[in-house]
């Protein structure tokens, strides 16, 4: 085991290691001065007439490189905060699944991507570089373009905690399969990323894949009606949210072509997330039976956040029917009640059509009336902050 630790080491290093193979020939110098160089055959020479034997390196042919394949893996956009989870792996932490694939050179075709040269790798961040075992070396063709391509995603697939992503091991295609888990549960978070069609000589072999996001992430707000501002309800009254559930036509689980960058054989199941407890805004989070003066801050004209975190969700194929339930309270302190307050409880859905794709940040804004929930807007942009559209209902 130290043997092959030491061997990995080695060859992960830097970028630029490479093993170079020498080759040598026998030169015989007789007592006339003649030097004879015999790289090949037999011949005789009486030992009397020998006066010299050396071992001279053959530089006048093509040398054969035997250089291994190493990774870096980066942020697809560099100095943006791009991970939606509280607690999500500094890139580092992580461990990547690689699929190497290689035609006997030539470019990929839509048909002809296999997992041959790597299936499921594992990599890991050790000591400072990426590193796997066994390692493996860049393909030699003797003329020509010598084309290899990596597809890679995290976190890996090791059957354990990260049992929300999955891969067939008795298939050859770079694809991976994802479940849906509890959208507070930040381990569901994934990345994934390639580079297709590179060489040996692109950087000394060194395999550099930028990391994007396939899933959708969905912030959900929440603020008053504007008829139903802090001066009509008073200090008095507070709107408090018990729970919040989102549900409808939204994929369970379904499977990621690395090589294509597209979602396919997704789930007919569908799922409802429910954001309740520790996982509601502090701010917002229902105190349960008390008076107004005894709990949050509550919903007010300013838009606040939900839920502490995202909801990361599988994208939509199309435009799919969503509905989101509000459990709330309006409580009032009112000193000639014998409680000396009253609570009103709502259950209120709302549901409209909305295509989620891929990498995209979808913020949802929603006003609640004291009896009503109404004026849903949508705002859609991709995670590197770029803005693209918004839908009222």
């Amino acid at each position: 085991m130290r043997m092959k630790r030491i061997a990995l080491l080695l060859s992960l290093t830097v970028c630029m290691t490479t093993v170079m193979a020498q080759t040598y020939k026998m030169v015989v110098r007789v007592n006339n001065g003649t030097a004879m160089g015999f790289p090949d055959g037999k011949i005789t020479i009486p030992v009397d007439n020998i006066t010299d034997i050396a071992f001279e390196e053959i530089t006048n042919h093509p040398q054969t490189e035997a250089t291994p394949i190493s990774f870096l893996f980066k942020e697809y956009y560099e100095n943006v905060t791009r991970s939606p989870m509280k607690r999500s792996p500094a890139m580092e932490v992580r461990k990547f699944g690689v699929f190497g694939s290689y035609n006997n050179g030539e470019p990929l075709n839509q048909d002809g991507v296999s997992a041959n040269l790597m299936n499921n790798q594992k990599v890991t961040f050790l000591d400072g570089r990426w590193e796997y075992y066994p390692i493996k070396y860049w393909p030699q063709k003797v003329q020509g373009n010598n084309y290899a391509s990596f597809f890679a995603y995290s976190p890996y697939a090791d059957g354990g905690s990260n049992s929300f992503v999955s891969v067939n091991s008795e298939s050859d295609k770079p694809v991976i399969e994802y479940k849906s888990i509890n959208p507070m549960d930040d381990a569901g978070e994934l990345v994934y990323g390639s580079r297709i069609n590179t060489t040996k000589d692109v950087d000394n072999g060194c395999v550099t894949i930028e990391t994007k996001y396939p899933l959708v992430q969905l912030n959900l707000n929440v603020g008053l009606t504007e008829d139903v501002g802090e001066n009509t309800l008073g200090e008095n009254t507070k709107v408090t949210i018990k729970s919040v559930t989102i549900g409808g036509q939204i994929p369970y689980s379904g499977q990621f072509d690395l090589y294509r960058e597209q979602w396919i054989n997704r789930s007919e199941k569908s799922l409802s997330y429910t954001i309740e407890g520790n996982n509601l805004s502090a701010e917002l989070r229902d105190a349960g039976e008390t008076a107004a003066a005894n709990q949050p801050i509550g919903a007010t004209r300013d838009m606040k956040p939900i839920g502490v975190s995202p909801i990361l969700l599988i994208p939509t194929d199309g435009q799919k029917e969503i509905t989101i339930t509000f459990d709330y309270f309006v409580t009032t302190d009112d000193p000639f009640l014998a409680t000396g307050y009253s609570r009103i409880h709502n259950v209120i859905s709302k549901t409209f059509n909305v295509a989620l794709n891929s990498g995209t940040r979808y913020d949802v804004r929603v006003n609640l009336g004291l009896t009503s929930v109404s004026n849903i807007s949508i705002s859609a942009s991709s995670w590197n902050n770029t803005h693209d559209s918004v839908i009222n209902y």
